[in-house]
């Protein structure tokens, strides 16, 4: 419950509305218990003028209507209109201030996860199940809501009814009040016992309903391999299993819930039989009369969910207590990346100063820190959580402002962790990256990457329009720079052939395009924002070699001051390059121009060598 206590300073943003709810909740209760009240002194008025009749085959209305007995009982039944009225009025208000405040707390919560989450770095997300942050961030947030809500509510709504009936009950009769009680305990007991089983047995049906729905993802995202090895029967057999479980477990939790409202209603009525047994006796000896009776079954029947839900409340709050804490669990993930602490780098009178880059695309004019584009390593090593040896290991290089730099080597060489060192998707543990003399882990990390142009392996693409897609790169770009990006990436052709053209839906990660049409989108989307450095993870695999020097051509002329990395397995691509770093086993083996490098006849030789054979393989 300790955790709950973290949650509290969102009672203090809405303190104020909370207090206004309870009092209003309060407030209904108040006029609640005057219904039973009215009712009881109606009935005892229409007994009083029975036992006065003087010939019992007198019509107890027409002696109603002739006496001031009438005007009290029409008085009465007004004031019992009128106190419905108002609980109803007040119930709903209570709703409206509680529960969407509620709502409010959620949201806010909801928006801090989605912010923290933005801002974990990449290494997070590579030791923790993507159905693990998803959970935490929908179905957590849920059950945390209701501890400012139901919890809450229901809280106020028990401790206020309670209180205020069991006092009228028991000024009225003492005895007839135990007895009336006496099986409320067993409701209580009953209620939390079953609210617990619901709760483990919800539980347990979420974690299969993950399960199926992962299943149909799987299926959903991989249905062309799936029919091409002719393997429905297969997955369709997977799918029936897991689909009978959740069937099982929800048809027992049916049961259990099915089973409770009777039980709950069983209980009601042995408190009635009780009230009516012992309150009869009573009247026959004159201890209560007929109409507090009635008053008294009115009176348990409002007891009953305030009572059943003390075992509910108690189970949403252990519910709450535990998805709390696997929020608080995320929330305390360090930001940045590498749990490095970002700051930014101030000028001599300690102004905190931002990224300008003096380049000739003009990409931001402010007064602060010169871009220049020169980029060192110094002696950069990673080794990735978990792993035996490092990625990298003892890398120094240096780049100069509009060079064209070409990463090759085999597969596991490295190549894509020393790019992603830059825009800091993780940070070294030996070593530093500089960026004009300047750790680049003392710049804003947002600043930084706003200046990257960044095109991964996974080309992926959301299911939106191509131009939302492209303009993801840049907000608010105009159909000139969206049209412009497209040719440089040499997909522009390809667009409009489309017959919405850029308003063209893709499919989910794009699926609509083929790869190549994905990775030229890919690269479009980071061209558009004009970047000062390019990073091309071999981003050019999926297109032919003349589309690939069509593309290298527009970078060239177009973006002659970027400073460019690309990861590259086709080596004759490289020719354009001003150096090549050739990797292997995480360290620089060889560097130098394409020419220099086949001069050496070392790793870069063998390698392209045989790029030539498995061509002329190809060909034959």
């Amino acid at each position: 419950m300790k955790e709950l206590l973290k949650l509290n300073r969102f009672f203090l943003k809405y303190k104020w509305t909370l207090v206004l709810g309870s009092i209003l909740l309060i407030l209904a209760n108040f006029f609640l218990i005057w219904i039973p009240i009215f009712i009881r002194m109606t009935m005892d008025e229409v007994e009083r003028i029975a036992e006065q009749m003087p010939e019992p085959h007198e019509s107890v209305l027409a002696a109603l209507l002739s006496s001031d007995t009438g005007w009290f009982i029409a008085q009465n039944t007004g004031f019992l209109v009128g106190a419905v009225f108002l609980y109803g009025i007040l119930l709903f208000a209570t709703r409206q201030t509680l529960i969407v405040t509620s709502r409010k707390i959620e949201f806010d919560l909801r928006n801090e996860i989605f912010d923290h989450l933005q801002r974990l770095p990449k290494s997070y997300y590579d030791s923790t199940r993507s159905g693990d942050t998803y959970t935490r961030a929908t179905e957590d947030i849920v059950r945390v809501r209701e501890y400012f809500g139901p919890a809450f509510m229901y809280t106020i709504n028990t401790l206020s009814r309670s209180a205020i009936i069991i006092t009228i009950m028991l000024m009225v009769n003492a005895k007839l009040t135990l007895w009336a009680l006496l099986p409320l305990p067993f409701l209580a007991i009953m209620a939390y016992w079953v609210s617990r089983y619901i709760n483990r047995r919800s539980n347990e049906i979420q974690q299969q309903y993950a399960i199926l729905a992962g299943k149909v993802q799987e299926v959903y995202s991989s249905i062309r391999v799936i029919k091409a090895f002719n393997r429905e029967l297969n997955e369709q057999d997977q799918f029936d299993r897991e689909n009978q479980q959740y069937r099982q477990k929800k048809l027992r939790l049916d049961l259990v819930e099915a089973l409770f409202h009777p039980m709950l209603l069983l209980l009601i009525g042995c408190s009635i039989i009780l009230v009516v047994w012992q309150g009869g006796l009573m009247v026959m000896d004159g201890a209560v009369t007929v109409g507090n009776i009635a008053e008294f079954i009115i009176y348990v029947t409002y007891l009953t969910w305030p009572v059943a839900s003390l075992g509910y409340t108690l189970n949403l709050l252990q519910r709450s207590a535990a998805s709390n804490s696997r929020i608080q669990k995320l929330l305390r993930e360090p930001i940045a990346a590498n749990k490095a602490q970002i700051t930014q780098p101030a000028d001599d009178n300690g102004k905190k100063l931002t990224l300008r880059d003096d380049s000739s695309d003009g990409m931001d004019n402010r007064p602060g820190y010169t871009f220049r584009g020169e980029i060192v390593y110094e002696n950069v090593s990673f080794t990735y959580p978990g792993a035996e040896y490092p990625a990298i290991q003892d890398i120094s290089l240096r780049v100069k402002k509009g060079d064209r730099i070409g990463i090759v080597g085999k597969t596991g060489a490295g190549k894509t962790t020393l790019i992603q060192l830059l825009p800091r998707i993780y940070d070294p543990q030996k070593g530093r990256i500089l960026m004009d003399g300047t750790d680049i882990r003392e710049l804003p990390v947002h600043e930084l990457r706003s200046r990257i142009g960044f095109v991964p392996q996974d080309n992926f693409l959301f299911s939106d329009t191509i131009r939302e897609n492209i303009t993801f790169g840049k907000e608010n770009a105009s159909d000139q720079e969206i049209r412009k990006a497209a040719e440089q990436a040499e997909v522009l052709e390809n667009i409009l052939e489309f017959g919405k053209k850029f308003d063209t839906i893709l499919g989910e990660r794009g699926i609509t395009l083929s790869g190549g049409q994905k990775q030229r989108t890919s690269i479009a989307r980071a061209l558009i924002r004009k970047p000062s450095i390019l990073i091309l993870d071999d981003s050019l695999s999926a297109v032919d070699t003349k589309t690939e020097d069509a593309i290298i051509q527009h970078l060239d002329t177009d973006h002659e001051n970027v400073t460019m990395f690309i990861i590259c397995h086709r080596l004759s691509s490289l020719k354009h390059a001003n150096k090549i770093f050739v990797l292997d086993e995480g360290r620089i083996v060889e560097e130098g121009s394409h020419d220099e490098l086949m001069e050496l006849d070392g790793h870069f030789t063998n390698m392209y060598r045989k790029q030539l054979i498995e061509e002329e393989l190809e060909n034959i």
